[in-house]
């Protein structure tokens, strides 16, 4: 059973054809969402059908032409539905969704082939609702909702935006230019302040008078909108002809009123010294304008390339090679190198190329940050804005400085001139960042984020050997490695985090290119001192005395950072120079451990160090440097032990940094794993010159210290503790990776430990919060267990496959690890086939089934029996018996062969989307009517019950027509419906297609043959049809049938029977002419009075009002149904049935109600029947 919540694409079989490809179908959900669209909730569910139907895909399609018009027709109704109409709150996600599986599901040459004016209209209306969505989400975040609907729809709207711009194979160039003119510019607009803008406007157009409260643990904007602005950058870059202009013009005009802003303000100062106003309000809205257009421009102009080559986007670089005739090159230059002047002041300005003109306006706004700080008005400064400023250029010389033309087929010139190799250009705005990053470092270090944004800029211009080559000529880089090397103030006064980065950074500078004199001199500049300091401090005959000591603490601290810094820093071409360098260290940290082993803080420093060490070193290690890791890392962890020997570690109230220690050394284990299966060095090659040690005669492997540690981390991993998400998703990753990597190494685990880790992925995979209704079935349903993430589930299940893998080799069948695993098929079985989960874990559940039967094929055979017998509708048993011979349909019996194992994956989807379903349909909803096609109609659980005619809540329509979808029926029954909710909104008459048309016609020609009922016929159930206002839905035909014998049974000869608010059960009784009974129905509906004198009329909000004729206690069984879920009414209900029945009650309620049932009625759950 796939998790409800999660957007399930619909991928069904070839079987279901004939009934989603009727366009009847379609219709339906769309003018069921148009008549119910006022109803917040029955509107989301109603748009997640027709979400649902927008992604729907695979072999039901027979040829490229069904999809075609499929789509067609689905736009089609789309467009009839959105357009002309104010979309609801409750809407816009349901919308947003349609809209991006209608245009990622599809391919792009069936999108194509629709009529053109169909697709365009589909455009239109996508670039209207992106506009409209938009600004509705601007008004969101002034009022401050906590549901941000909008924000979340327009996401969703320019994810899908950026799925469409780029495809170039099937739209033409400049297709969607005036589409992402329109967006950029809504953009833009809701992020500047009146009048260019609309940012903190109600919806009236009124100022917001709420000033913004940013919290310290808010996210910034750059990050917390990085997929908007990714999206927005991409439309900017299409549009390239419009809005890298308007960014310029926006740009520099508002860091002129900002310049123009300090420089009146200095006047004043000076002129009349504590005298000057100032307007905040203006200074705050330039910032923030400010704010937004660096961060938009740094979207466009660049992309975020972790891992990868940075290019310059190709709609950039063709913009600029475009223009390059009409540009004069000196004059480029001049803009870019005078950042201190407007650009307008410059003769020739118009010919500048526009893309450093940009840049140039970037530039400027530094500039200006820069003399205010000269002139002693870094108050008036916003930090925000100088770390916008340090991110864009980090962001901008990452692509473009020094940028390598042989990754071009075509390069601009002024690109090329300005910021190329061996160009003044490169030299001049190196030297020009590099003084950028000295001036925040001395006035902003107490800013730790703009500190750690600048110390990154810093890292980003000596990463790359060539720009590293021209940081080291300049002055102030010498200078910089000095002062920090030395501790001197400022630097000293960075935050650890920060100085860490420092350190990396002239790491990195000091492998540029340099004579063989200047670079020893270099490193004895930056790194000796750290050596030298630190072997001063523990070499002190007292040290154990004086460790605690502030000072002492405090160098400690910092040449820890520095040697995370240091680690940081490796690369391929430097690890060997850095690994000998680090591993003196690493002994004298061991020992440091022990002196502080009573300082969390101090102790957790040192093994961070080694995680460092690992994580960046250890896939570069040959042999025997590896050994030399291993071996200090397994010293590492016998010291951590022994230190911890009987500590207790569980306090439920404590924060997760507390158990920092236990995250890092799980951390350290997981990236000694690392070299199992990444290695980028066969032998000790890089080493060569740099003391190889030797191997010989050493035996100390990863395996060796992992499992070490595993002892050690085991036995301390409380439930308790499995409650910190991060400490949690660590573990799971570690013993994941233990049971990939060494599967055979588990079973010779203690059998404690043993058992510890089967536990830990049973509660992995059963404390998911989705399974709480099958909650930990064989943990003896312990409540307060930690809930699981997805992911944790996902690793589970991953790590089954290698040690069920593992028993097949091994072949013991009497193995504790074989038992385990007979008990995990039975909890994937489970979870596949009976639970909800998300459908991202499906492959691995999967793939870690399919290995699990293949161990296990009798145990296996025994779980199908069993759910099969537990089937009593024939019909359900064949179709699970079907879908389960058809999962294991092979000849041979399942083997751990790869084809095979991928037919069975492909059989698992094709069931997951049939067998599960039937599934659900037989243990929720048994009994439910007979669609046209002769399929069972799905409806959701609280409204699959024993109900009868009376009035209960929409939430029943809702629920029935969602899962309506799921199984694809009775699609003429539901216009009836549909049809009798406009007789209460004659204002919007549904539009329905002749197909519905003539459905509907041939509804009412047979409603006419049944509206005057004569003799039996009266008592057929449906002749008096349900009331779609009372939320009135018969029994079918088995149910009240069902019910009705029950009855009889229980009244015994010439019994009395009561239906109260069962109507179905008695027209099924006196439709069994059974004239030996006496019969009443208890009904608040006035129609039923067809039934004379055996008609009382019943308001359960008065449940004693009865005629006289009804003496207590006069029935021998009551059959009632609660008109409505809620406590009052079964309350109130229970009084009337406890007034009339003798002792015998049949009462037909929901499963949601059944935790309501009224104690003192003392019944209990005998049958799940139905509708």
């Amino acid at each position: 059973m796939f998790e409800s919540s999660q957007n399930v694409l619909l991928k069904p079989t070839e079987s279901w054809r004939e009934t989603l490809l009727d366009s009847r179908v379609m219709e339906l959900f769309f003018t069921v969402h148009r008549k119910i669209r006022e109803d917040s909730d029955m509107a989301q569910d109603s748009l997640q059908c027709l979400a649902q139907l927008a992604s729907l895909h695979g072999p039901i399609f027979p040829d490229e032409g069904s999809q075609v018009d499929y789509l067609a027709h689905f736009i089609e109704g789309l467009l009839n539905t959105i357009n002309g109409i104010e979309i609801e709150d409750s809407e816009a996600v349901g919308i947003s969704s349609i809209i991006s599986n209608l245009i990622t599901v599809f391919p792009r040459n069936v999108l194509t082939a629709i009529p053109n004016e169909l697709f365009s209209s589909f455009v239109n209306c996508l670039t209207h609702l992106t506009c409209s969505f938009g600004r509705s989400a601007a008004l969101e975040e002034v009022l401050d909702k906590d549901d941000m609907v909008y924000m979340e729809a327009y996401d969703k709207l320019l994810e899908s935006w950026l799925t469409l711009v780029q495809d170039d194979k099937h739209f033409h160039k400049g297709f969607f230019t005036q589409h992402a003119v329109q967006v950029f510019n809504s953009y833009i607009q809701c992020h500047l302040a009146a009048p260019d803008g609309t940012r903190n406007l109600t919806a009236n157009g009124v100022a917001s008078r709420e000033e913004e409260e940013i919290s310290e643990l808010q996210e910034d904007d750059r990050d917390q909108f990085s997929d908007q602005l990714a999206s927005v950058g991409m439309l900017g870059r299409i549009a390239a002809e419009h809005c890298i202009p308007l960014l310029t013009s926006l740009l520099e005009e508002r860091v002129t009123r900002l310049h123009g802003q300090l420089q009146r303000h200095q006047q004043q100062l000076l002129a009349s010294p504590g005298s000057s106003t100032l307007d905040n309000k203006m200074l705050d809205d330039l910032y923030e304008d400010i704010h937004w257009l660096i961060l938009v421009t740094g979207y466009l102009l660049a992309d975020d390339t972790q891992g990868e080559t940075p290019l310059i986007p190709p709609e950039i670089m063709e913009y600029s090679i475009k223009h390059s005739s009409e540009v004069d090159i000196n004059t480029t230059l001049q803009i870019l190198g005078s950042p201190g002047e407007k650009a307008s002041s410059i003769p020739g300005y118009n010919r500048t190329d526009s893309v450093i003109r940009l840049l140039s306006a970037v530039l400027r706004v530094s500039e200006v940050e820069s003399r205010a700080i000269r002139a002693d008005l870094t108050h008036l400064l916003s930090p925000q804005m100088g770390k916008d400023i340090v991110w864009f250029l980090k962001r901008w010389a990452k692509t473009y400085l020094l940028v390598d033309e042989k990754l071009y087929d075509q390069i601009s010139l002024p690109f090329s001139t300005a910021f190329g190799a061996d160009t003044e250009g490169s030299q001049w705005i190196i030297g020009y960042l590099l003084q950028k990053v000295i001036s925040n470092l001395s006035v902003w270090s107490s800013e730790q984020d703009l500190a750690n944004d600048t110390v990154q800029l810093l890292v980003t211009l000596v990463e790359r050997r060539e720009r590293a080559n021209l940081v080291i000529q300049c002055e102030n880089w010498w200078n910089l490695a000095k002062q920090f090397a030395s501790r001197s103030p400022p630097l000293n006064f960075l935050s650890s985090p920060v100085q860490r980065t420092l350190m990396k950074a002239l790491v990195l500078g000091g492998f540029a290119h340099m004579d063989t004199e200047t670079k020893q001199q270099y490193w004895t500049e930056v790194l000796q001192p750290l050596q030298q300091r630190f072997l001063r401090v523990i070499n002190q005959e007292n040290f154990q005395q004086m460790c605690q000591q502030e000072e002492v603490k405090q160098e400690i601290t910092a040449t820890l950072e520095a040697l995370c810094g240091i680690a940081e820093a490796t690369q391929i071409d430097n690890v060997a120079i850095l690994f000998n360098f680090l591993m003196d260290f690493l002994t004298n940290c061991i020992g440091l451990m022990e002196v502080y082993k009573n300082t969390p803080e101090t102790v957790n420093l040192i093994i961070e160090v080694f995680v460092e060490v690992a994580h960046k070193q250890i896939c570069y290690l040959g042999e025997s440097k590896a050994m030399n890791l291993y071996e200090a890392c397994l010293t590492l962890l016998q010291v951590y032990s022994k230190n911890n020997l009987g500590r207790q570690r569980i306090d439920v109230t404590a924060e997760e940094e507390q158990y920092q220690d236990l995250l890092l050394i799980m951390e350290l284990l997981t990236n000694l794993l690392s070299k199992e299966f990444i290695d980028f060095s066969d032998t000790d090659e890089v080493f060569r010159g740099h003391e190889p040690g030797q191997a010989a005669n050493r035996s100390v492997s990863a395996a060796d210290v992992v499992l070490y540690g595993v002892n050690l981390i085991l036995p301390l991993m409380s439930q308790d503790l499995l409650k910190f998400p991060t400490l949690c998703n660590q573990y799971y990753k570690l013993i994941t990776f233990i049971c990939e990597i060494f599967p055979e190494k588990i079973p010779q685990l203690p059998e404690d430990l043993f058992k510890s880790l089967m536990y830990s992925l049973e509660l992995g995979m059963t404390s998911y919060p989705l399974n709480e209704h099958h909650y930990h079935l064989s943990l003896g349903g312990e409540k307060n267990l930690p809930k699981m993430s997805s992911e944790v589930c996902q690793l589970c299940l991953e790590a089954l496959t290698p040690l069920a893998e593992q028993c097949a080799k091994a072949q013991e069948t009497d193995s504790p690890l074989f038992l385990a695993t007979r008990h995990f098929l039975k909890l994937v079985f489970d979870m596949l086939v009976l639970q909800k989960h998300n459908t991202e874990m499906t492959t691995a559940a999967g793939e870690a089934f399919y290995t699990l039967v293949c161990l296990h094929q009798a145990e296996y055979s025994e779980l199908v029996e069993t759910l099969l017998s537990s089937q009593q509708d024939p019909v359900i048993y064949q179709r699970l018996a079907d879908a389960f011979n058809k999962l294991t349909a092979s000849s041979t019996p399942p083997t751990l062969d790869r084809k095979q194992k991928m037919a069975f994956l492909k059989s698992l989807e094709e069931f997951m989307a049939n067998a599960g379903l039937e599934r659900l349909e037989e243990t929720a909803f048994r009994g439910l009517p007979e669609a046209p096609s002769g399929r069972r109609v799905c409806a959701c659980a609280d409204a699959a019950r024993a109900g009868a005619g009376r009035p209960r809540p929409l939430s029943h329509l809702r629920v029935t027509a969602h899962a309506w979808l799921l199984s694809g029926r009775a699609w003429a029954r539901r216009l009836q419906t549909i049809h009798e909710m406009s007789d209460s909104e004659d204002d919007d008459v549904p539009r329905l297609s002749s197909h519905a048309l003539a459905a509907l016609q041939e509804f009412y020609s047979e409603q006419k043959q049944q509206s005057d009922p004569g003799g039996d016929d009266k008592y057929n159930i449906g002749i008096i049809e349900e009331n779609w206002q009372l939320s009135q839905f018969w029994y079918s035909q088995e149910t009240a049938l069902r019910l009705a014998e029950e009855a009889i049974a229980a009244a015994g000869e010439c019994g009395r029977i009561a239906c109260v608010s069962a109507p179905s059960v008695y027209q099924k009784l006196r439709e069994l002419h059974r004239e030996d009974f006496s019969i009443y129905i208890f009904e608040y509906d006035k129609r039923f009075a067809i039934y004379g004198e055996e008609f009382i009329f019943y308001d359960y909000n008065n449940p004693l009002d009865l005629p006289e004729k009804i003496a207590a206690h006069s029935f021998d069984i009551v059959i009632a149904d609660p008109p409505y879920l809620s406590e009052e009414c079964l309350r109130k209900t229970s009084e009337t049935i406890k007034y009339l029945t003798q002792g015998k009650i049949l009462l037909c309620t929901a499963q949601v109600e059944s935790s309501l049932r009224e104690p003192s009625l003392q019944i209990e759950l005998r049958l799940i029947l139905g509708n």
